[in-house]
């Protein structure tokens, strides 16, 4: 695979709990069906009690709906993935051969009709499921899943099928699923794990998501930080992360800053303004417990006081110069921190404001637009108090 195929497990559970996610129920008629089909994504990210990966696995060189084999892994002790994932009666086609299936969220319910189906014999147990719209619309994709346990391990499978009207339309994306079941049973029990645990840190992605419930903006305005992550390995790669190279002197790069800082837990949000256009971003992050001086943090600080100049260079290697650079003073009680303010060469005049301080092995940043130089040392101002009050959540 030339992408990684599994999404960030770490963030999907933090967001879960930051309570930025919608209202999302799930019931079936009878309601013992329920127990056939997959939890909705939001209660699997929240369950703590079980582990779980999840990711897409394209089936041909064409990546699309019908040609993308959706994945959900989830393990834990034998009995209770067992009871939390096929906890249902022996027989379910007695009472759930065909059922319908009501998905709330934000208030909003879509019906469909579910047909229960034979899976070939794969794990302990296992059955399909060939699921429509209901009614069903013109040009409505199906889908089909097929659910399996082996052991500790339960694999959940969904393929979209564009005319699905019967057992025979649903064979096919059954057959292709079987097959990656199979093989992703043999990795459990033949591949040892190939990835490294990070370096401890004093905080989780949870932590650090719990960190800025009650924290304000600049303005008074509630902050949210939807997710967290710990940083690993590069997109593509199967190893620990590698640390970069030096930084070139006046160059800001977030991929190297990142890569600098394995182990680490990141997070990145938002603060909303006045209006959907008025935001600041912001960025946190908690080093390990191992993290020693010079501090990658410190290091940047540095530079982008120094210069006057700063190439900022993007993910994928795309840069843009930052011009008219000037220092901006703040008052903040950290063991470092910068605040600049600068143009970029796309012709609006805005001026950004970018600002950062850390204490101890927190460190949070932030970045927002200002229409004029003048207003660029206030809005400074107030991304410092906004950092006083992170560092006050933390206990700093």
């Amino acid at each position: 695979m030339q992408f990684p195929t599994a999404q960030d497990s770490a963030r999907q559970r933090s967001g879960a709990s930051s309570g930025t996610f919608p209202e999302v129920s799930t019931a079936t008629t009878p309601s013992e069906c329920i127990s056939l089909v997959p939890q909705n994504p939001f209660s699997r990210w929240a369950d703590k009690g079980v582990n779980f990966a999840e990711g897409a696995m394209p089936m041909g060189a064409q990546s699309g709906p019908a040609t993308t084999i959706m994945i959900t892994l989830r393990s834990a002790e034998k009995d209770a993935i067992a009871k939390a994932d096929f906890g249902y009666m022996d027989d379910p086609a007695s009472r759930c051969g065909q059922f319908d299936l009501a998905s709330t969220e934000s208030g909003r319910t879509s019906t469909y009709a579910v047909q229960l189906l034979a899976a070939p014999p794969i794990g302990e147990k296992q059955h399909g499921l060939m699921q429509t719209t209901k009614p069903k619309g013109p040009g409505d994709y199906g889908s089909v899943v097929l659910r399996v346990l082996a052991g500790t391990l339960s694999i959940t499978l969904s393929l979209a099928v564009a005319e699905l009207n019967s057992e025979a339309d649903a064979k096919p994306a059954l057959d292709s699923m079987a097959a990656l079941a199979k093989e992703l049973i043999d990795q459990a029990v033949t591949k040892p794990p190939t990835v490294a645990a990070p370096p401890p840190n004093s905080r989780t992605a949870d932590d650090l998501v719990a960190l800025f419930k009650g924290v304000t903006g600049p303005d008074g305005s509630p902050v949210a930080l939807p997710g967290a992550s710990v940083i690993g390995p590069a997109p593509g790669s199967s190893a620990g992360p590698s640390l970069q190279g030096p930084v070139p002197p006046c160059t800001y790069n977030d991929e190297a800053y990142y890569g600098s800082l394995p182990g680490a837990v990141l997070g990145q949000g938002q603060i909303q303004g006045a209006s959907k256009m008025d935001y600041t971003e912001f960025s946190v992050i908690s080093m390990t417990t191992t993290a020693a001086p010079p501090y990658p943090f410190d290091t940047r600080a540095a530079a982008l006081r120094e210069c006057t100049t700063i190439q900022e260079v993007g993910f994928g290697g795309g840069s843009r110069e930052w011009s008219a650079v000037s220092k901006l003073n703040t008052t903040i009680a950290a063991d470092s921190s910068y605040a600049v303010a600068y143009q970029l060469p796309d012709g609006t005049g805005e001026w950004h404001v970018r600002a950062g301080a850390r204490k101890g092995t927190l460190s949070v940043e932030a970045n927002t637009k200002t229409s004029s130089q003048a207003e660029a040392q206030a809005t400074a101002d107030g991304l410092a108090t906004f950092f006083g009050n992170v560092f006050s959540h933390a206990g700093l």
